[in-house]
């Protein structure tokens, strides 16, 4: 199955790039604490230079409740203190913050001295996309922010994978938190949904606004997602049904089901037009067919529809040029529309959301990401 696949083969940005930078064909790297870092993500469970100089970070869950609202989420933290705290948002995988991948760089992240809260999505797990996803991440900063033993002198910031790049720009927008983020980071995240929309249903996508069009074969799996997520929108039991049939034959690799679309009630009939679209200039008039109630959680969820003019946070983006489920443009466009000055964009030649190759020159890339990262810490006093 797709979902099988993924699980097994697409991992965080980092994660991914590790495990090859820990080949013999990489170049040797320094004895930087950005370097020592990498390989420990790399290494996983395994031995590392930054295992043998730390202790073991303590991984504690925690309940905890915001207006009302109630969540569960894992702290990590280190022993030798902490300089800084962090929300890590996961994308979108079913063992969302139990995630190995996911386990291993939270404990990297401790052992750097990071205060680690990883919280449960439980939507994210469940492959819903919706508008309230900003407010759980938003939500989970307030917690970490009311531990004062976690966030010296209130220095904290987010950081989120492919789906959760993106939540980790709009929450730190929320009036709530915005002063208080220090800093988000976002590895290989989108900016325009349209643009994604775009992409995983005809595999066109733009270098620049207004450029030609170019081509690339989407992977099906940002595709499947979008469908089960917005089926469970529909008005009609019987839509949703069928929508989810059509998302695990698209899991299945299966082209031959057959959908009656005349039996389709007006909400199925547009969502069901623009997955089987095929034009990338149609796609905008098509999202505008879809129900109110799937276009408003859509804008929810998508950071070209927000004034990124009003975030305080220095951001960090990461992206691989090679990504085929959320292009690299997307990155890009979102440092265009991010303050002059607050961002610091790197674009990885060697690096696709499944796959690194990476070239000698990405090294240096792959260290200043990692710098950039531990530069948001608390000096050492």
């Amino acid at each position: 199955m797709l979902l099988v696949r993924f699980l097994r083969h697409v991992v965080p940005v980092v994660l991914v790039l590790l495990s090859s930078l820990s080949g013999c064909a990489s170049p040797p790297l320094d004895d930087s604490e950005a370097a020592i870092a990498l390989e420990d993500i790399a290494a996983a469970d395994k031995p590392s230079r930054l295992k043998a100089q730390t202790p073991p970070p303590s991984r504690r869950s925690y309940d905890y409740v915001v207006d009302g609202r109630r969540y569960t989420g894992d702290v990590y933290r280190s022993a030798q203190g902490v300089r800084a705290g962090l929300v890590l948002v996961p994308g979108v995988f079913p063992a969302g913050k139990d995630d190995a991948r996911l386990v291993a760089t939270a404990k990297t992240l401790a052992r750097l001295q990071f205060a680690v809260l990883v919280p449960d999505l439980k939507g994210l797990r469940r492959n819903r996309l919706r508008a309230h996803d900003v407010r759980e991440v938003a939500d989970a900063f307030r917690y970490l922010l009311s531990r004062p033993e976690l966030v010296p002198a209130g220095h904290a910031g987010i950081a989120g994978f492919s789906y959760g790049g993106g939540l980790v720009v709009l929450a730190a927008l929320e009036p709530d938190v915005r002063e208080q983020v220090r800093f988000t980071v976002s590895f290989g995240g989108y900016y325009d949904l349209r643009s994604i929309v775009t992409y995983f249903t005809t595999g066109h996508y733009r270098e620049t606004p207004g450029a030609d069009w170019r081509y690339r074969s989407p992977h099906p799996y940002l595709k499947w997602v979008f469908t089960l997520s917005n089926a469970d929108l529909l008005e009609h039991a019987g839509d949703r049904a069928t929508l989810r049939d059509l998302a695990q034959a698209m899991a299945d690799d299966d082209n031959d089901i057959d959908i009656t679309t005349a039996e389709f009630s007006a909400d199925a009939q547009a969502l069901y037009a623009l997955l089987n679209n095929e034009d990338p200039d149609r796609v905008p008039a098509l999202i505008e067919k879809l129900s109110p109630r799937i276009r408003n959680e859509l804008a929810g969820i998508n950071p070209a529809a927000h004034d990124l003019s009003a975030i305080r946070a220095q951001v960090i983006l990461m992206h691989g040029r090679g990504d085929t489920f959320i292009p690299y443009t997307e990155s890009i466009a979102m440092a265009r529309a991010l303050p002059p000055g607050q961002v610091q964009l790197f674009i990885i030649e060697g690096y696709a959301h499944t796959s690194v190759r990476p070239q000698r020159e990405d090294i240096p890339q792959f260290l200043d990401m990692m710098q950039a990262l531990l530069d948001q810490r608390m000096a050492v006093e």
